[in-house]
């Protein structure tokens, strides 16, 4: 009976009993502790995923903001770090692997979701441009793929799409992106120029100056010269209708920002051309755009043909050199010569049967000679008033936009 009562091993027992739910308590603990950890790595991931995405949308756009693609010089149809060159409009890899070298993609088990536009995971970002649908309001990620990489329907928009990956974790952005374009000021003369000189000795009409609702003015600066060489002409045989003589422009009309803007447009609309680029205008037509920026030292020519319309007048740009034309020929807009090598020769010639329906301004000491057998300049101001440049890119508001895993 007293070997009964005894207690001894009780606990042993009570310890026995409870070990399983302290070891599944401490089991679930550590499951638990290990999700939270899986979880907030995921999260850690797909927050530096976002962070490289819209680092790689932004360095997009600032490309966009510097070069607009255009048909002759489209983007790469998808940038990374394996793709991006100094001319293809991609994101500089420099830039993001200095901001983001810590960061690495791994490669994704499989099953895992792929990138809908193909972008590999071992990208650690990817970068598109398209052309906007229609001008939709809305990205369509279906139908935006195809499209190409410039601004095909010319309506100065288009979309940037931005792939991050970290760890298998996957963000996709996008934004549409606007082209802003500024009105450059330039100054309203049928000449502007240090001289002008008009070789036709004849009783004819050279320059026909009325414009619309206000004559064109000839700002002569003169310097230099005497009066008679800054302005060569036979007033007793009218060769200027009607002649008023404005206040001397400064040289030069356009200051380095406003040449600058007015260049990158001639290079997004397609119509920039030099020596370097080894596209110089070989025909008339060649010189057409507004603008139209021309690097090719002095152009001459003598065939016949039509440059612009006077629907659609242009505004030239002569770099450097000057231009002579000597053919039949017709001009709509304004021709400007830079004359960086301040040359006191003729930088704008007009001679055979040509006629420019708009005006000729030159800077430095150049001078613009006229004399063929009719009408060389009908001043007409369109070109000018409507002279344009580019003045950057930049997010469209509320098209930002954090795209589904399918998109």
């Amino acid at each position: 009976m007293n070997r009964a009562r005894q207690q001894e091993g009780s606990a042993l027992l009570a310890a026995i009993m409870l070990l399983p739910v302290v070891v599944g308590l401490g089991l679930a603990l550590l499951q638990f502790a290990d999700n939270e950890q899986h979880a907030a790595v995921r999260e850690q991931s797909s927050e530096q995923a976002f962070n490289l995405a819209e680092a790689a949308l932004n360095a997009q756009v600032g490309q966009l903001a510097r070069v607009w693609p255009s048909s002759e010089r489209p983007f790469e149809s998808r940038c990374s770090e394996t793709t991006t060159t100094a001319t293809n409009g991609c994101p500089s890899s420099l830039t993001l692997s200095a901001s983001y070298g810590k960061l690495a993609s791994t490669t994704c088990p499989a099953g895992s979701q792929a990138e809908p536009w193909g972008s590999p995971p071992s990208n650690r970002w990817t970068t598109y441009v398209r052309d906007d649908q229609a001008s939709a309001a809305y990205f369509d990620s279906g139908a935006e793929q195809g499209e190409p990489a410039y601004d095909a329907n010319k309506d100065n928009k288009l979309w940037v799409r931005a792939v991050g990956v970290v760890n298998c974790r996957v963000v996709t952005l996008v934004t549409l992106v606007s082209r802003q374009l500024i009105t450059v000021p330039f100054p309203k003369n049928a000449v502007s120029g240090n001289w002008f000189a008009v070789t036709n000795k004849g009783k004819k009409e050279i320059v026909r100056a009325e414009g619309e609702g206000q004559p064109g003015e000839f700002s002569l600066r003169c310097e230099g010269r005497s009066a008679g060489q800054c302005e060569e002409w036979e007033p007793a045989k009218e060769q200027i209708k009607p002649y008023i003589k404005g206040p001397p422009n400064p040289s030069p009309l356009l200051n380095e920002s406003q040449l600058a803007a007015v260049k990158a447009l001639a290079e997004a609309e397609g119509t920039y051309r030099s020596t370097a680029l080894g596209n110089c205008p070989r025909t008339l037509e060649e010189l057409s755009g507004r603008p139209a920026w021309v690097e090719c030292g002095s152009l001459l020519f003598t065939a016949n043909g039509t440059v612009n319309s006077a629907d659609l007048p242009g505004f030239l740009v002569v770099a450097n050199g000057s231009i002579t034309f000597k053919g039949t020929t017709t001009i709509y807009g304004a021709v400007y010569a830079l004359n960086p090598t301040n040359s006191s020769t003729a930088s704008i010639v007009l001679g055979g049967a040509t006629t420019v329906y708009g005006a000729l301004d030159v800077d430095g000491q150049g001078g613009v000679e006229l004399g063929s057998n009719q009408v060389n300049l009908v001043y007409t101001p369109r070109a000018i008033t409507e002279l344009q440049g580019s003045a950057g890119a930049t997010p469209t508001r509320n098209t930002f936009r954090v795209l589904p895993i399918n998109q």
